[in-house]
């Protein structure tokens, strides 16, 4: 090692013997030049410029410069000294080093003279090589360099110097081993006294370029001005552009001032200070350099080159000091994306000092935004090796902030830890390494986590050191070892009877045994896991257990669990049996899984290997039986998998003689190509059995040809009025980038022609059950719809989506050989910038099958021709055209009509308006409809619909003909509908024989406050806070006028109505009805008797079901004259007696009901009708009259019982035989039933009673007294 300076901040001496030589080459290179144009200038005059004369002068100064230990010489001359020189073959050879160039050209002017300036125009020398001669030798002391004294000598010069063009080309620089290529140095120089200024100079030395300017004044200190621009044309580091950058220098050559930007690589701006002591080292003033810096560095915002995610925000870094002692101060932000779910911010501060071979780190310091700290001191020496200490400590109060995906219910808070990380490596010797964690802490969801252990390597050993984590009940235990001869030795256990304490949202018990050992190439283990009563939300695993071994490369892995309890949807259904088989060596392996669950079975069985790459194997067989179906693998197929490919050829699974087969490839992660096939899937799969067994009645028609033992069913199904037949092939691909969707092309298709739907007409009602029904409708008829041709086809290409399909179908009239034929054709287009376009055709000489789309209608008809345009977009869809159904026809058999002469059209122009005009028939009469909608796509959409019409029949039923002339408008929007017009009822006639279910109400005041959704409704109880049509704002006012032919029959009544109401609704409110109903003429029928209606009115109010009444109804007999009045409400009339002359209420109703006054009566009948017509027509006296009638009998008691509600009350009439023996009879008022009873009572305490009517009973009846 060379001697060094007793300075602790001073470069060693540079060997002067060695600067001596390159001085003197540098030297005599100047010295050979400069003689050589002094010698031409003076022989300008002398030799006036000749040729003959310059080589007579080159020659004398090549003897000159010639000597035994350096020689000079040339191959050829051109020119003269007077205007310029050019050397072929120059070189040069001394004892350190060997010059050589292919030409050596000069050109000046020598009249510049004569101004005090020397122009040399041109300099240029090309192939120029230099070789520096290697020397073993000492070199000789020299004299100290004194640059000031050299300078002097021939300083400031007579004349200036101006260089303008020196340009040297093809430089080689050879010493020893190394080799340095320099393409161009050129430059322009100007030397005036003491100052010199390089105005250009230009370097190229490929891969590297410099351009500088520099002026220096030769004069200690050496003032100096300079800037340059470099640029090296190779990319340094991946994904960034070829380093340059721009110096500035200011100063002298003792202490420089620095600006340097840096680009490319990274954006780093330099700024400060060098001091280099340089002047005093190059005049002998200082024994050596002793540089030091302070500089400040700036970075701008970057991504780290490789790791695009991983951002410096802002990095400033101070250089201060001197090689053997430099300091750096850093302080940057960082924001690194660990992962898609990983992030973290931070701030990280540096203080070390680079010494010698030796960094010492004081601090280095990562601080997150969140307060989480991690610090790292220690040293790094590579003066022997590399030897690494570290010491770590990490504090940050929820570091589970960092991670975006981690669940909620995950808290992990307060982590601490501390430990050291060595490392060591000297020459020639193997790495050591040692890591400890003396200590980890934490507290995980409410319990502590604690934790340590180590990780030590000894060159050829590895061990895990007692590793070992803890919290509350739960833990884990590793150690572990790989020794040289390659074997291991390794245990490991996890004990967690408490899950939740890891995560919340999991229970259960978790128990881990696992040991190793053998060899690294044939190793030995043993694995035992098990797991009960694992809960995760609805999931439930009672029992799981996992066993494994390996022994000579030949692994056994089973897992068995059952029970488990898996959410689908609304229900939970059950896995009875899961288990999995895995054996093998992972070259040559073998795999079964066998599941066993409510939703089905399946079973899997595959075998496969390792490659070098990733696993190659085949699925061999597999069937999965479920509900859909039992789906059997028909061939064995391939299924690879690799780090750039995962593929799966062909596989296809029959069920019967449907196929579906699968097969696909995903390459690079994101390119996927794939397949799939469903072949000849049966469309009856949908129908009901019980349908089809009704076409096999009705029409002997067969959808099965009976090979099949059970044809096939989904688990849902079309109504019972539909079914399906013929077949279904669906066919898709799928290729592209799977990152998107827009980069997806998919290609599907669906054919199903050849298929029939078949539709089975209306059965009778329930209310039209015997005669009547009959001749209502006729036994149901089977209408079959065939179609030829059913096709529909889907693409997705460069983001656009192209959907088209197309209907034909035909229908065969089986009371004609007409044939009913029909299209429909979509074809629609959407754009990648959600633009639509496309139209709809449709084209069908009859709409017969409409009636299989609602079961309530039948005998359907008509033509629907149209064709509708679309185009905007998702967000604004624009449809145009117009669809038109014509001479149509629909009966409605529940209401017995039918409803002709339809004729509707539906037109738009524009996505603003949809309008609606149409014709009806029914009866003798008609209807006029017409609407709009306005800004159908929009929220704001409105409607509006008005109904006009004059004697439309509603409706003609053996009991009940109606007809409307309705003059009704319809308007709506988002906020609610109004509903307003006039609805004249010219005629009805209405025969009621049996009362509905919904007659009998509910009481008037009950009101449902909150009803489930899967509830029934409760019969004409209101909803609290919802309108007439559920929450939907109703309002509107509508007049119901009653013609002269309105009649209405039944139970006794006979009655010719007329009247008007007026209903008024407000949104959310119950309706109001004002108005009158007057009984122009009628009757009432009691008991055998008619009762003539004089006066009957019923006055609306407000409520529409509550209205006041007021009538009178009248009996003549002989002279006298009897009625009833009733007065009140509906659900509380009040009944009074009236007659001429004036008689007793129990005269006026036995009158009234037997044409005898009560004195009269004698027969238990007569009794009967008087007490029932008194209870049925709400007499005030009826308490008195049945007394009355109780002592015209003769009877002991007589009353009327009512439980529940009014159909179930009787007429109780009871006589004492005996003292100890009653007989009672009880007959029904509204029911034909009635019931004997006797009593007899033995004693005080025993009482006997048998009964004898729908049912027989004899009670016996002990009473005990406390």
């Amino acid at each position: 090692m060379s001697n060094q300076s007793n300075s602790p901040h001073s470069y060693p001496t540079p060997d002067r013997s060695a600067g001596r030589r390159i001085m003197r080459w540098i030297w005599r290179i100047l010295a050979a030049t400069s003689l050589v144009i002094v010698l031409a200038l003076a022989t300008v005059t002398g030799m006036l410029g000749t040729v003959s004369g310059t080589e007579w002068l080159l020659t004398r100064a090549t003897n000159l410069l010639n000597t035994e230990s350096r020689q000079f010489s040339y191959d050829r001359s051109q020119g003269t000294f007077l205007r310029g020189l050019n050397l072929q073959g120059v070189r040069w050879i001394d004892d350190s080093m060997d010059v050589r160039a292919a030409q050596l050209h000069s050109r000046w002017n020598p009249m510049t003279l004569l101004e005090g300036t020397f122009n040399l125009e041109s300099l240029r020398l090309t192939g120029l090589q230099l070789t520096l001669a290697e020397s073993d030798a000492p070199a000789e002391p020299a004299a100290p360099l004194v640059l000031d004294d050299i300078l002097d000598t021939f300083l400031p010069l007579p004349i200036a110097i101006d260089i303008y063009n020196a340009r040297f080309d093809g430089i080689r620089i050879q010493s020893g081993d190394i080799s340095v290529a320099i393409n161009l140095l050129a430059f322009s120089a100007h030397l005036q006294g003491r100052q010199l200024s390089i105005d250009s100079l230009a370097l190229d030395s490929p891969p590297a370029h410099l351009e500088a300017a520099v002026n220096l004044t030769l004069e200690q200190p050496y003032p100096v001005e300079a800037t340059a621009q470099w640029q090296y044309d190779e990319v340094l580091l991946e994904n960034t552009q070829p380093p340059s950058g721009e110096l500035t220098l200011t100063g002298n050559l003792n202490r420089l001032q620095l600006e340097h930007s840096l680009r490319g690589i990274a954006s780093v701006l330099s700024e400060g200070e060098v001091t280099l002591e340089l002047a005093r080292f190059l005049n002998a003033q200082a024994e050596a350099i002793d540089p030091r810096v302070d500089l400040e560095h700036t970075l701008e915002p970057m991504q780290v080159p490789g790791m695009e995610s991983y951002d410096i925000r802002a990095l400033r870094l101070r250089t201060q000091g001197s090689p053997d002692d430099l300091g750096l101060f850093a302080a940057a932000q960082i924001n690194a994306e660990i992962s898609a779910d990983v992030a973290l911010e931070a701030d990280m501060n540096v203080r070390a000092y680079l010494r010698g071979s030796t960094l010492d780190i004081d601090e280095l310091a990562l601080r997150s935004t969140n307060d989480g700290r991690l610090l790292i001191a220690g040293e790094v020496d590579w003066s022997q090796g590399v030897q690494v200490t570290l010491d770590y400590s990490i504090t940050d109060p929820t570091p589970t902030s960092y991670i975006a995906s981690i669940p909620e219910s995950i808290r992990l808070r307060e982590l601490a830890s501390q430990g050291s990380l060595s490392l060591s490596q000297a020459e020639n010797e193997s790495l050591q390494l040692q890591f400890m964690m003396a200590e980890l802490s934490a507290n995980l969801n409410d319990f502590d986590l604690n934790g340590s252990g180590g990780l030590r390597f000894d060159g050829d050993e590895w061990h895990v050191q007692d590793l070992a984590i803890a919290t509350g009940e739960n833990s884990l235990r590793l150690d572990a070892s790989v020794e040289p001869e390659q074997s291991i030795r390794a245990t490991a256990t996890i004990d967690a009877p408490s899950l939740a304490a890891i995560y919340p949202d999991l229970d259960g018990r978790l128990q881990v045994d696992a040991q190793v050992s053998g060899t690294v190439s044939e190793p030995v283990i043993d694995l035992d896991a098990s797991a009960s009563n694992v809960r995760y939300g609805e999931y439930l695993i009672p029992e799981l257990t996992i066993t494994g071994q390996n022994r000579g490369g030949m692994n056994e892995i089973e897992m068995q669990t059952g029970n488990i309890r898996v959410p689908v949807g609304e229900s939970v259904e059950t896995v009875e049996s899961l288990q999995l088989r895995l054996r093998g060596a992972p070259d040559a392996h073998s795999l079964l899984l066998l599941v066993q669950s409510s939703l089905g079975s399946a079973r899997i069985n595959a075998d496969g290997g390792t490659t070098s790459n990733g696993w190659q194997g085949r699925l061999l067989n597999s069937e999965v039986s479920s509900e859909f179906g039992t789906w059997a693998q028909q061939q064995s197929t391939s299924i690879i998998a690799r780090s750039e490919r995962l593929s799966m050829a062909e596989t296809c699974w029959a069920m019967r003689d449907t196929r579906l087969c699968l097969d696909g490839e995903l390459s690079g992660g994101e390119q996927l190509d794939a397949n799939a096939r469903l072949e000849n899937y049966p469309l009856s799969a949908l129908n009901l059995p019980a349908t089809e067994r009704s076409l096999q009645q009705l029409g002997g028609i067969e959808l099965h040809d009976g090979s099949e033992a059970e044809p096939y069913r989904l688990p849902f199904s079309l109504p019972p009025d539909l079914a399906l037949a013929g077949r279904v092939n669906v066919s898709a691909q799928v290729a592209g980038l799977i990152s998107s969707i827009d980069q997806l092309d998919i290609q599907a298709e669906i054919d199903a022609t050849g298929g029939s739907l078949y539709f089975i007409g209306q059965a009778v009602p329930e209310e039209l059950e015997g005669a009547d029904a009959a001749a209502s409708l006729a036994e149901p008829e089977i209408s079959q719809f065939r179609w030829p041709e059913l096709t529909g086809s889907a693409s997705l290409q460069n983001g656009d989506w192209q959907l088209d399909s197309l209907l034909r179908f035909t229908q065969e009239d089986p009371e004609s050989s007409a044939v009913i034929q029909g299209t429909a054709t979509a074809n629609v287009g959407l754009a990648a910038d959600r633009s639509l376009s496309g139209n709809l055709q449709l084209n069908f000489d009859d709409i017969a099958w409409a009636a299989a789309l609602a079961p309530q209608i039948s005998d359907v008809s008509g033509q629907l021709t149209g064709r509708m345009n679309l185009q905007g977009s998702m967000e604004a869809p624009v449809l145009v055209g117009d669809l038109n159904l014509t001479d149509a026809s629909v009966a409605v058999p529940i209401l017995g009509i039918q409803v002709a002469a339809i004729d509707a059209t539906l037109s738009s122009r524009d996505n603003s308006l949809v309008e609606l005009n149409g014709y009806a028939e029914s009866g003798a009469g008609s209807l006029n409809f017409g609407g709009q909608l306005s800004n159908p796509f929009d929220e704001r959409r409105e409607f509006s619909l008005q109904v006009a019409g004059s004697n439309f029949t509603v409706a003609d039923l053996p009991d009940i003909q109606a007809a409307i002339s309705p003059d009704i408008r319809l308007q709506g929007n988002i906020e609610g509908i109004e509903l307003s017009g006039q609805l004249f009822i010219p005629s009805v006639d209405a025969r009621i024989n049996t009362l509905p279910e919904s007659a009998v109400d509910v009481s008037s005041d009950t009101i449902i406050i909150n009803q489930p959704a899967s509830g029934e409704p409760v019969r004409n109880a209101a909803i609290a806070d919802t309108g007439l049509l559920g929450n939907t704002p109703v309002s509107g006012e509508i007049t119901i006028t009653l013609g002269d032919d309105v009649r209405i029959s039944g139970f006794g009544l006979n009655a010719q109505v007329s009247g008007e109401l007026d209903i008024t609704q407000r949104p959310n409110a119950t309706p109001l009805t004002y108005g009158e109903l007057e009984v122009v003429q009628g009757s009432f029928e009691t008991y055998g008797r008619v009762l003539t209606i004089e006066q009957g009115k019923l006055l609306f109010m407000g409520s529409y079901d509550n209205p006041a009444i007021d009538i009178r109804a009248v009996r003549q007999v002989e002279n006298m004259r009897v009625g009833v009045q009733m007065n009140g409400t509906i659900q509380n009339i009040r009944s009074d007696l009236f007659s001429t002359p004036s008689l007793s209420d129990g005269d006026i109703l036995a009158v009234m009901i037997t044409g005898r006054p009560m004195s009269e009566i004698g027969t238990e009948q007569d009794g009967n009708a008087l007490v029932g017509a008194a209870t049925s027509l709400g007499i005030n006296q009826t308490q008195g009259i049945v007394t009355q009638i109780q002592d015209q009998l003769g009877l002991d008691t007589l009353s009327i019982d009512s439980r529940g509600d009014v159909s179930d009350s009787s007429l109780m009439l009871g006589k004492y035989i005996t003292p100890r023996i009653f007989v009672r009879y009880a007959v029904g008022l509204f029911e034909t039933e009635s019931s004997l009873a006797v009593e007899y009572t033995v004693n005080d305490r025993v009482r006997l009673e048998a009964t004898s009517g729908q049912s027989q009973s004899i009670d016996l009846t002990y009473t005990v007294e406390q």
